[in-house]
Formats: structure tokens, C-alpha cells, sequence
């Protein structure tokens, strides 16, 4: 499979959220990321409360700390970057500063939503807010979400927006569904899926093996497009560049 991924989206670090629950299941999750080809891995626990950000920030910046130094222990190549999954409601129009919270800080935030809730008027409406201090929105697994699966065209109209995607690496294997598969694979091959992250939360369920998953997709999946989004685009992101998608051609309705 491709060497030197660069893995966005990852719960890699223990006791922050409903990923990795111990130093020990962190490391294992690291060491099977760096043994599948992914040189880089962003961890990016879910930010859900406001109220305290600056707690969870802490901690985060702590524990990144100590993984660091026991990769370097234990003689590993393995990247850490840092970022956030930040879960998107109307209480984001009463937050002002968005920086600390970015992907590497850079310009770019990885977002999610509620998965059954959510409206694309919603989305558009939190994705324009975002993009008002001068963010590129990235919607982790919108694959996932109710209203692309009753509507699959509505990721073009984000698209036209600014908006950008990241699927899961599970997405295309049919490891979360037919529909997630179809939507997705969909994704890859129009130039959709502008990044793809193992959105890993344990080391044996859905863990950070994306090689597993990619090696599984469908022979009708473009392969270079998923180069692109596994190990090109994302250095984007690592350099703070602007990225200026190419999509091969609007989604179907399916």
C-alpha cells in the first residue's frame, strides 16, 4: 500500500474522549498506524463542550507530551500532529476565536455533526460562520451523516461553498454500511474525498490500520485518488497552503 500516509483524524490519545483508554492501547494504536505506511498522525479528541475548552486543551497538550517522548523511548518514526474534532451546534455562533482548535493550527478545522439531527441548511449555516474568520470547514465522515444519505448532492452545493471532506479509510470497505460505501466510493472517484482518516477510536475496533481498509476497496475505486487524499493532499494542512480542489464532476443522486 502507500508509504508516508498522513492520517487527519484519529481519537489515538487515552482518557480524553470514547478513544484509546490507556497509555498502552495509545501506543499500540501508534505503532499499528507507522507499521500500515502512515508516517504522520494527527490526534484530534472530539471537542463537545465549550464550557470547557480550555480544560480539555490542557490535557490534550499534556498527553501529547508523554506520547512523544514514549515513541521517541521506544525508537519510533512516528509524526504527532494535533487538532480537534469539533462537534457543530448553534452554540458555535457564541464562539469567537476558532485558531487553537484548527488542524496544526492552520486554516483549516476538521467538524462533525449530529448524525441523525442534522439539516445541510444547518451545515451550510455553521460552515459560513466558520469561514467568516478565515477557516476552511472540513467535515469528517459526511458519508456518515442522514441527510447526505436521503441526498447525496447536497456534499456538491458544500462543495460550491468551500467546503471540504474528509471520508473515513472504513468508509469505502463497506466497514460501516452499504449506504456509507456507495456515498463514499462515489466520493473518490468525482474528487470528493479531499482527505481520508482512519477516524480510529480502539486498537481492534476501528483502529489505525488505513492500509487494511484501502486494500479492500472495490476495483472500481480510482487508487490515485486515494493516494492523493491519504498522502498528498493533507500536506496542505501540515504547511497551512491554500487547497484548491479538483473535482472530476458533481455527485449523482443514488
Amino acid at each position: 500500500m502507500f508509504d508516508n500516509m498522513i492520517d487527519i483524524h484519529s481519537h489515538t490519545l487515552w482518557g480524553v474522549d470514547d478513544g484509546s483508554r490507556s497509555l498502552d492501547e495509545t501506543m499500540d494504536m501508534c505503532f499499528c498506524s507507522e507499521d500500515s505506511g502512515t508516517g504522520i498522525l494527527f490526534v484530534t479528541p472530539h471537542l463537545i463542550y465549550w464550557d470547557s475548552v480550555e480544560e480539555l486543551y490542557d490535557r490534550r497538550e499534556e498527553k501529547v507530551q508523554i506520547l512523544e517522548e514514549t515513541l521517541d523511548e521506544q525508537g519510533s518514526s512516528l509524526i504527532i500532529k494535533k487538532g480537534f474534532e469539533i462537534l457543530c451546534d448553534d452554540e458555535i455562533f457564541n464562539i469567537k476565536h476558532f485558531k487553537p482548535y484548527t488542524l496544526n493550527g492552520s486554516r483549516y478545522v476538521l467538524i462533525e455533526f449530529d448524525f441523525g439531527k442534522t439539516s445541510e441548511e444547518d451545515v451550510a449555516s455553521w460552515c459560513n460562520y466558520l469561514q467568516s474568520f478565515g477557516l476552511v470547514p472540513v467535515i469528517a465522515h459526511p458519508e456518515r451523516y442522514g441527510f447526505v444519505h436521503n441526498d447525496p448532492t447536497c456534499i456538491n452545493r458544500l462543495s460550491d461553498n468551500g467546503v471540504l471532506f474528509q471520508i473515513n479509510a472504513g468508509s469505502p470497505a463497506g466497514a460501516f454500511g452499504d449506504r456509507e460505501m456507495q456515498i463514499s466510493c462515489q466520493m473518490i472517484n468525482r474528487g470528493f474525498a479531499d482527505f481520508i482518516g482512519s477516524d480510529a477510536h480502539r486498537i481492534n475496533i476501528r483502529n489505525t490500520n488505513m492500509a487494511f481498509y484501502i486494500e479492500r476497496y472495490p476495483d472500481a475505486v480510482d487508487m490515485e485518488l486515494v493516494r492523493k487524499a491519504a498522502v498528498i493532499n493533507p500536506k496542505v494542512i501540515l504547511e497551512d497552503l491554500q487547497y484548491i480542489p479538483k473535482r472530476e464532476k458533481y455527485l449523482a443522486g443514488l
